[in-house]
């Protein structure tokens, strides 16, 4: 495919020698983006990528004011509608997952497409309604594992065929060739699987590879609750996502 293919002029040379993390949004997540980014570099100095899926021209260049923006050169239509699914497909994915998820479908499919374009040496992608506590080396270090990726098993994922893993968080190396197979199937296999994450997890138990399984607490599901040890909090869903913004007007307003 080349629809993703975006210019690499902005690369320079030093950022390939670098780890950094990156993350990606678009104007309807972008409010979140600020709360972010202080949480990650309270904890880490690391240079941070922002990959545009739709930004405001006001967060663009907020984003190239704190770091490189990368731009996503990729239409939203590549992800099939609800509409353009068989029924059976439909009813088990809202059967299992409520009917709330549609929408999200287009961002999750891009986050393949963003991670390919990472500058950097060592990447870790971090969700954007990821609360980073803690410093992130573990992390870089763990995707120096044969596979090339680390992430955390999904504790929440109901009983499928397969291993099902959270990506949320990821860890890995430039140029492993799993980045670019997922970035190709995001086109080509988006009609089977309801996210990235399900997508990403056949993909690792279709090749049988053993990857750096991270400890939970580096991408650690708020809906079990408060860990005292936690590095990576993830706000996951409608209700953590409203938990959140709560959160963040109270700490405007104190």
């Amino acid at each position: 495919m080349t629809l993703y293919k975006a210019s690499r002029t902005w690369r320079s040379q030093g950022l390939r020698k670098c780890d950094g993390i990156i993350v990606g949004s678009d104007i309807t997540q972008e409010w979140l983006l600020p709360w972010w980014l202080e949480n990650t570099l309270r904890h880490n100095r690391r240079p941070i990528a922002f990959v545009d899926f739709g930004l405001s021209e006001e967060k663009k260049q907020w984003c190239r004011e704190r770091g490189e923006l990368i731009p996503l050169l990729v239409a939203d239509i590549f992800v099939k509608e609800r509409e353009e699914l068989a029924f059976p497909i439909i009813e088990e994915w809202e059967n299992r997952y409520g009917e709330n998820f549609w929408d999200s479908r287009k961002a999750w499919f891009k986050k393949p497409l963003a991670c390919l374009q990472s500058p950097f040496r060592r990447t870790i992608w971090v969700d954007l309604d990821c609360e980073v506590l803690g410093s992130l080396d573990f992390v870089f270090d763990a995707c120096m594992h044969p596979s090339g990726i680390a992430m955390v098993k999904d504790r929440s994922s109901r009983p499928s065929s397969f291993p099902m893993y959270n990506s949320g968080v990821i860890a890995f190396q430039r140029e492993i060739p799993l980045i670019k197979e997922w970035a190709d199937q995001s086109f080509e296999r988006n009609g089977e699987f309801r996210g990235d994450q399900e997508l990403l997890s056949r993909m690792i138990f279709e090749k049988k590879l053993s990857i750096s399984e991270l400890p939970f607490i580096y991408n650690w599901n708020v809906g079990y609750g408060i860990h005292p040890d936690t590095v990576v909090c993830h706000w996951v869903g409608e209700m953590g996502k409203l938990a959140l913004r709560n959160q963040i007007i109270l700490n405007q307003l104190l």
